[in-house]
């Protein structure tokens, strides 16, 4: 796939947003090694994208994990994108609760079958179900 004048633009602002984190990182004593291995590639291929060479996605991401990096590529801003998603994940997780239709029938008085609910953890619960055999 050809590289777009708008790519390279984007990968330069990168490095440049980029550099100042890496240049920390080692100065706290961290091997470029360590620095590439926190962003998912090898030292030579940081040192390739410090100079300019197109992130991956893997990367992009994981540099606003790690140091909230976020470098527009056009008109599409990172950070909104990530923090709208992460909201959305948040509030739909936070809104919904699964519901699941369950019975088990027995005569009124049966000795064969018994149910428990015993508690495992917080919020976290076993359903014990013991059903005797007829002999």
């Amino acid at each position: 796939m050809k590289q777009t004048d708008e790519d390279r633009l984007f990968s330069i602002r990168f490095a440049a947003a980029l550099e100042p984190y890496v240049v920390r990182e080692r100065e706290k004593g961290k091997t470029l090694a360590d620095v590439a291995s926190s962003l998912g590639v090898t030292a030579a291929g940081l040192q390739k994208q410090l100079s300019g060479g197109t992130p991956s996605i893997r990367t992009i991401a994981l540099a606003y994990a790690v140091f909230g990096i976020s470098v527009p590529y056009g008109s599409v801003e990172i950070a909104r994108t990530m923090s709208a998603k992460r909201s959305k994940k948040r509030k739909e997780a936070t809104e919904q609760q699964l519901f699941l239709p369950f019975e088990i029938t027995a005569p009124a008085r049966s000795r064969r079958m018994s149910l428990k609910l015993v508690s495992t953890s917080i919020r976290r619960y076993q359903l014990q179900l013991t059903v005797g055999l007829s002999r």
